[in-house]
């Protein structure tokens, strides 16, 4: 009789699986599907991948709204004038008329000392200086499932992915070409990556490379640390965690590994800097969720 009651029992619990699985399956199986789209604002590919379904069209229509938001403004955001007094200098909003001098981005121009000095005592603001990471924090108040987005230098992570799966985040090999990878970041919930680097955007001149990341003191392509050609800054929380670390990222740039180590712990941002010579180092807590996968590449404990 007993055998019979547990038969019973176990039939039963497996129609009411049955039952589930016909009635919530398709629902389940919704949740997993993924979206990729890829459209193209603030001079960037914009890539965005979500679970569960699609706002990709939304993201790009108020990505749209606040590029137009930024271009007219004449004032910098309070946040952009915080971080270049945190950092004594090394970011600057106000670029604007001397990136347009160098013109890097469309037909690159060497100025004269006489220019750029001109330049400099104008404060024009420069939307390139915080305007992709702004735009993470703005895909993130609008995409309510899981999802990664990627602006230029500048990736959001946001909420779990199917099964409590971790985002895997590839970084770019300074070195190598467009689809070389140095490591992988393997992250949970809400993150935001900033990448600063001088290997994309450059010219040559009687032998001399000039870069688009420049010195507010000088005026001139960065170059305190020499060898420096990439830095990489993560930061979670906070009300604009993208445009924080965007900026974060390039004043860690200007100013090179040692001299950056005051402003990342300010903000509790974790960051890596990469050399020419493969060296990389590590600041605050990045090597828990980092790994190195390209063998020419080495940690320094510098």
């Amino acid at each position: 009789m007993r055998k019979r009651i547990v038969f019973i029992a176990a039939g039963a619990l497996l129609l009411v699986g049955l039952i589930g699985a016909f009635l919530f399956g398709p629902v389940l199986i919704e949740k997993q599907k993924k979206y990729v789209s890829t459209d193209f604002t603030m001079g960037s590919i914009l890539t965005t991948t979500h679970w569960g379904h699609d706002p990709a069209w939304k993201v790009s229509q108020r990505i749209r709204e606040l590029e137009r938001e930024l271009t007219n403004a004449t004032e910098a955001p309070l946040l952009a004038i915080e971080i270049m007094e945190a950092s004594d200098g090394a970011f600057d909003p106000y670029l604007g008329a001397l990136v347009k001098l160098w013109n890097i981005n469309d037909e690159p121009y060497l100025p004269s000392p006489e220019e750029i000095s001109e330049a400099l005592q104008r404060r024009e603001v420069d939307l390139g200086a915080y305007g992709k990471g702004a735009a993470c924090d703005m895909a993130l108040k609008v995409s309510n499932v899981p999802a990664v987005i990627s602006l230029g230098g500048n990736i959001m992570t946001y909420g779990k992915k199917p099964w409590g799966q971790p985002f895997k985040i590839a970084l770019r090999d300074p070195r190598g070409g467009p689809n070389d990878t140095m490591g992988v970041f393997t992250l949970r919930g809400t993150n935001f990556i900033s990448t600063s680097g001088s290997y994309e955007k450059f010219f040559e001149r009687d032998g001399k490379r000039y870069h688009h990341i420049f010195d507010p003191q000088t005026g001139y392509p960065a170059e305190r640390e020499p060898g420096l050609v990439s830095v990489t800054v993560i930061t979670r929380g906070g009300e604009a965690p993208g445009a924080l670390g965007d900026m974060i990222s390039t004043a860690c740039f200007v100013l090179g590994y040692g001299e950056s180590q005051d402003l990342l712990k300010q903000y509790n941002c974790d960051a890596l800097f990469i050399y020419e010579d493969c060296e990389v180092r590590a600041a605050g807590h990045v090597k828990e969720y980092f790994k190195l996968d390209n063998t020419k590449y080495h940690w320094s404990e510098a």
